[in-house]
């Protein structure tokens, strides 16, 4: 099945958009940061929890990066990029968010640039070894013929803008994040069903001691058993608190390790991929008055508080 969008090159000296369609776009290497690694490893989530490390002495410190990982044989292709900053270039070029469908990186299809692709007068998009590169378009002789830049140098794989946050999440992380809220959403119904199942039975032995003692209509009585409800009503309305704060806590990359509830407390695990997401998290949870505690030499927040 075809794509109806247009594959846009974007490089920093790109001309201006004028027209209202959709794109997809590819990244030159001048917005992504890049390094091939050979690591014994075999599966792609080894190497997804290893992109910061590998990458982390290439990457300015004031960045909020997001990752993308290939194999390229017996290679590891990774690529870091600041969604914000892409977002911010894209609209200066009179593209909004919105109107970017998929997003690639040259570094996908470096094949496709051994013969070289013009970036206006000054810069060239072109193959130095195994890695696309830009370079001065001096370096090349008068006489050397570009190649035009169209929809054949889509990959098959990329990633979406999230046009809400400006952030970019790959298809993997977005489905990791779903199920996630899924079974929240599950924990937010089976506690309404017990809750349902509680007060449906404490209304059945209401109106037995109704029925058998007549003297319990009096006010004070029904008082009494009006204040059981609400009792119940608001334990469960703090535990749903509880949970709605905790799920802001669920960063793209964090794992909910475990969370346990009793009629006081709650003590929840979370899992962070990186130290900057584990100061994030840690900051986020102490804004709400939760107690938390960093467990050994991992990434592991562990996140206490009352009910």
């Amino acid at each position: 099945m075809g794509n109806s969008n247009r594959l846009l090159l974007v490089y920093s000296t790109m001309p201006s958009i004028d027209d209202n369609a959709e794109y997809e776009v590819m990244l030159s290497p001048q917005f992504y940061t890049l390094k091939r690694e050979q690591l014994p490893i075999s599966y792609h989530r080894q190497a997804k929890k290893l992109a910061p490390s590998v990458l982390d002495n290439l990457l300015p410190a004031d960045g909020n990066y997001e990752y993308y990982i290939f194999r390229d044989e017996d290679v590891w292709v990774f690529i870091a990029y600041d969604p914000e900053e892409i977002a911010k270039f894209l609209i200066s070029k009179g593209l909004e968010a919105e109107r970017v469908s998929k997003l690639y990186f040259a570094e996908q299809v470096t094949q496709l640039f051994s013969i070289p692709v013009s970036l206006g007068e000054d810069s060239v998009l072109s193959l130095a070894g195994d890695t696309a590169t830009v370079v001065p378009k001096v370096l090349f002789s008068k006489e050397t013929e570009y190649q035009n830049f169209s929809d054949s140098f889509r990959p098959t794989e990329g990633v979406s803008l999230s046009v809400g946050t400006h952030s970019i999440i790959g298809k993997k992380e977005a489905w990791i994040m779903s199920i996630i809220l899924l079974l929240f959403a599950l924990m937010f119904i089976v506690e309404g069903m017990r809750y349902q199942q509680v007060a449906t039975a404490m209304q059945q032995e209401v109106d037995e001691l109704l029925k058998d003692y007549p003297a319990l209509q009096s006010q004070y009585a029904r008082e009494n058993i009006a204040q059981k409800y609400r009792k119940i009503d608001k334990k469960e309305r703090e535990k749903r608190e509880v949970l709605k704060g905790l799920s802001k806590l669920i960063l793209p990359g964090v794992q909910l390790e475990s969370l346990k509830m009793d009629g006081k407390n709650f003590t929840s695990m979370l899992k962070c991929p990186n130290e900057k997401s584990t100061l994030r998290v840690l900051s986020s949870a102490k804004e709400r008055k939760y107690r938390v505690s960093r467990i050994g030499n991992e990434n592991l927040l562990k996140i206490e508080g009352n009910l």
